[in-house]
C-alpha cells in the first residue's frame, strides 16, 4: 500500500481544506508549466487575439460569451474605407538618399554600338540604372596639429609665440574625440565589450589596450558628469516622471572575482528626457533622494514599494503601469483561459483608444476628451468583471494574485485619464531599459561603483538622443569637441534636448 508523508485528514472540513490547497498547487503548476513552454517554444510577445475574432460576423458578448438574444433588432450598415495598396516590386527598402555615390558607366562595344543589319551607328536614347548599396569599413586617420612658431629676433628673451591648441577633453592624450565617441557608441548602445573593440581594432592594424580606453573614458565622463547634473535640474521641471530600475552586476572592491547587484534607476521626464543614476542597490533611499526636488504631480512606476515613501512626501499622483497589470491576465491564461480572454479584450480596447489619439495626432485636451469618452466606460467594464469573476478564483493562484494587483492599484490604474499628457503604461522607459539589458549580456558587469556611475551618465545622454531622434555619434562628437573650455554657467546649452535645439536654430 502506498504511503504518506503526512496522515490524511479525518473531518470534512479539512479535507476541503485540502482540496483547495491542491487546487492551487495544481493551478501553480499548471502556470509555471505554461511559462516554461513560452520561453522554450513560443514567441516571447505579449500577443492577444480575442476568440470572438475568429468566427467573421460572429459577436460575442464579453461577460457571458453568448451572442445576442433572439428578438433583438438588428440593422445593417454599409461601411467603406481606405487601405494603401503596396507597391509592385522586390519590397527593399529604398537606399538613403545624400550617400556618397560612386558613378560607374558601363558602354558597349564600337561593334555593339553598329547595327548589324545596316551596317549605320545606333542613336544614343537614354540610360539604364541599377543601383547598388557597397560597403567600405571604419577608416582610421591621423590628425596632426602644425603650429608655426614666431620670435622677436631683436627681444629674445620675449619669448616664443604659437597658437594655441583647442581644448581637448584628454589632455595629451592619442585620441580624437570622434574616436571616443565611437568606442562609447560601440561599448554602451550596441553592446560590444571593450575586448571585441580591441580586437576589431587590431584587424584595422591600431593596437590599442582596452586598459586605454578604459581610461579614456573615465577622464571625459569628469566632464560628461556635468550634463548629467544639469538633466537632473531639468528633470526635476518635469509635469510627470515615469520610472523603473533594472540590476546591474558591478566588482566586489574587497573580494576578487566576487560581483553584487547594483541598480540603475531609469527616469523618464515628460516622455523626452531620460536619466540613469546608478545606486548599490534597490532600496526607497535612491527614488527619495533623486525626487526630492521633483516639482511635478505626476509619477508613474510598476507598482514596486520602494517608490510610495517619496510619493506620500511629495504628496504626488501615482500612476500605475497597465502593461503590468494586464501582464497577470495574460500568463493566467492557462489556467483561466475564458475569464483571462474576457479581461484582455477589454485591456485591449484601451489600447485602441490610445492608438486612436497616437494616429490622431492628438493634443493633450483632445486626447483627455478621447479617453473620458472611450476609455471610461471600459475601465469600468473592467472593475466589475474582475470584482465579480462569476466563479471560484482562489487567491493564491495565478489569475487570483492578477486580479489581486489590479484592484490592490486600482485607483493608481485609472489616473492616466486625468491628464491627456500622461502615457497608459510605463513601455517608454522599459524600452530604454531594454538597451542596458542587451549590453549587460556581453559586458557582464562593471568593474567598480564609480565604472556604474559613469554607466549612468553615458546611458543618459544615449537614451536622451533616441527620444529626441537625435544621432548619437554626432553628438557626443560636436560636444567633446566644444565641452573643454565651454563656460561652467551654460553647459546645459550641451545637454541633448537644448543641443537640437540650438542646432535646428543654426
Amino acid at each position: 500500500m502506498p504511503t504518506h508523508s503526512a496522515p490524511l485528514p479525518a473531518s470534512a472540513a479539512e479535507k476541503d481544506a485540502l482540496i483547495l490547497k491542491l487546487q492551487e498547487n495544481v493551478q501553480s503548476l499548471t502556470f509555471e508549466l505554461g511559462n516554461l513552454k513560452r520561453l522554450v517554444f513560443g514567441q516571447k510577445a505579449e500577443r492577444f487575439v480575442p476568440a470572438a475574432a475568429a468566427v467573421p460576423g460572429e459577436q460575442t458578448d464579453l461577460f457571458d460569451g453568448k451572442a445576442p438574444a433572439v428578438g433583438f433588432a438588428e440593422t445593417s450598415e454599409k461601411i467603406t474605407y481606405e487601405r494603401r495598396k503596396p507597391a509592385k516590386g522586390h519590397g527593399r527598402n529604398p537606399i538613403p538618399e545624400g550617400l556618397y555615390t560612386e558613378v560607374i558607366t558601363l558602354e558597349p562595344t564600337s561593334e555593339e554600338k553598329r547595327c548589324a543589319d545596316c551596317n549605320t551607328d545606333k542613336t544614343f536614347i537614354g540610360n539604364d540604372e541599377t543601383t547598388e548599396l557597397e560597403y567600405k569599413p571604419a577608416v582610421f586617420y591621423a590628425k596632426k596639429y602644425i603650429r608655426p612658431k614666431y620670435v622677436c629676433r631683436k627681444c629674445p628673451d620675449a619669448g616664443v609665440t604659437t597658437a594655441a591648441l583647442p581644448a581637448r577633453p584628454i589632455e595629451r592624450g592619442v585620441a580624437g574625440v570622434s574616436l571616443i565617441a565611437w568606442i562609447i557608441i560601440s561599448k554602451y548602445l550596441d553592446g560590444l565589450p571593450l575586448y571585441r573593440i580591441e580586437s576589431i581594432f587590431k584587424r584595422y592594424g591600431v593596437h590599442i589596450n582596452r586598459s586605454s580606453m578604459v581610461g579614456w573614458i573615465e577622464q571625459v565622463c569628469r566632464y560628461l558628469a556635468t550634463l548629467h547634473e544639469a538633466m537632473i535640474k531639468d528633470l526635476m521641471e518635469s509635469g510627470y516622471i515615469q520610472a523603473d530600475e533594472t540590476f546591474l552586476k558591478v566588482m566586489d572592491g574587497e573580494t576578487q572575482g566576487k560581483t553584487h547587484l547594483g541598480y540603475l534607476f531609469s527616469y523618464v521626464g515628460d516622455g523626452l528626457l531620460a536619466l540613469f543614476e546608478y545606486r548599490p542597490g534597490r532600496g526607497r533611499v535612491g527614488p527619495n533622494e533623486m525626487l526630492a526636488k521633483f516639482n511635478g504631480k505626476y509619477l508613474m512606476t510598476d507598482g514596486y514599494a520602494g517608490y510610495l515613501e517619496v510619493v506620500d512626501r511629495k504628496n504626488l499622483v501615482h500612476l500605475v503601469c497597465w502593461v503590468h497589470a494586464r501582464r497577470g491576465f495574460y500568463e493566467a491564461k492557462e489556467t483561466e483561459p475564458e475569464f483571462a480572454d474576457k479581461v484582455l479584450e477589454l485591456i485591449g480596447r484601451l489600447y485602441r483608444t490610445e492608438e486612436q489619439a497616437r494616429d490622431g495626432k492628438m493634443t493633450p485636451a483632445k486626447r483627455h476628451e478621447l479617453r473620458q469618452k472611450e476609455s471610461g466606460p471600459v475601465i469600468e467594464a473592467i472593475h466589475r468583471l474582475i470584482q465579480n469573476p462569476g466563479k471560484t478564483i482562489l487567491p493564491k493562484s495565478p489569475m487570483g494574485q492578477a486580479i489581486g494587483f489590479a484592484l490592490n492599484h486600482w485607483g493608481k490604474l485609472n489616473n492616466f485619464l486625468l491628464d491627456g499628457r500622461l502615457p497608459i503604461d510605463n513601455n517608454l522607459v522599459e524600452r530604454l531599459i531594454r538597451t542596458v539589458a542587451i549590453a549587460r549580456k556581453n559586458f557582464l558587469f562593471c568593474g567598480s561603483d564609480e565604472g556604474a556611475k559613469r554607466t549612468a551618465i553615458i546611458y543618459s545622454l544615449i537614451a536622451t538622443c533616441k527620444l529626441n531622434d537625435i544621432e548619437p555619434f554626432e553628438y557626443l562628437t560636436d560636444v567633446l569637441t566644444r565641452i573643454a573650455d565651454y563656460p561652467a554657467k551654460n553647459i546645459r546649452d550641451l545637454t541633448p534636448i537644448m543641443w537640437k535645439l540650438s542646432k535646428n536654430a543654426r
